[in-house]
């Protein structure tokens, strides 16, 4: 009971020191339950997002420290005004890697985020349109590059696509409307900018460099 004390004690005063007591341990709770339920905060995401965001750079040291105690890792996206948490992987060393990405992710999502994040490659390059930092695509979009890409499937059953859709929509990555027709082929869906972060280059270019020599690439509109 003393140690919890003892410990509680000590982290009260950093956040006091750090932050003139306006984020207080409840608070500092509140991030890191935040963090470890979806394993991002971003800020463009809601109002209340956007407050979290902002307690949480302002104690980001302490966040790096306890998550590092558990053996997580946290990212700073600067750029897109966003913080990631990225379970311990099979290989620490290995940060930006895809050994990372794939940490406690299903396979179905770790192939569409890197589809995801393809497509939005092409979109940086101007091969296609980003509007107001989002792609818009449909669901056969990422279906044939994930082909193209991994030679890999979406998901056979609407049911099972709509899951998809979720899943990658709890970390940020796609922003769609929920409707009756969800996980239907043609269903529409737009590539938020947090896919930069959730998947680097050097992931992407791993795959790239692993997969696209033992792949025969699907065309749009031709017959394999």
């Amino acid at each position: 009971m003393t140690s919890e004390l003892s410990f509680h004690t000590l982290l009260e005063t950093r956040l006091t020191q750090r932050t003139a007591g306006s984020v207080s341990r409840k608070r500092f709770a509140e991030i890191c339950n935040r963090l470890l339920a979806t394993g991002i905060v971003w800020r463009e995401h809601s109002r209340p997002e956007q407050a979290l965001y902002d307690d949480a750079t302002m104690v980001e040291e302490l966040l790096r420290e306890w998550f590092d105690v558990l053996g997580f890792a946290l990212v700073h996206d600067v750029d897109a005004n966003l913080l990631r948490l990225y379970p311990p992987g099979d290989d620490q060393d290995d940060e930006e890697g895809v050994k990372r990405l794939r940490a406690r992710l299903p396979r179905d999502v770790v192939a569409a985020a890197l589809g995801l994040r393809f497509l939005y490659t092409e979109a940086l390059t101007g091969k296609r349109e980003l509007v107001n930092q989002e792609l818009a695509i449909s669901l056969e979009e990422l279906s044939q590059t994930s082909v193209s890409l991994l030679g890999m499937t979406l998901p056979s059953s609407i049911a099972d696509r709509a899951q998809l859709l979720r899943e990658l929509r709890k970390h940020r990555l796609i922003r769609f409307k929920d409707a009756d027709g969800l996980g239907h082929i043609d269903t529409l869906i737009s590539v938020l900018r947090p896919i930069l972060s959730f998947v680097s280059d050097e992931a992407l270019q791993e795959v790239l460099r692993l997969m696209q020599p033992h792949q025969q690439p699907v065309q749009t509109g031709e017959t394999p």
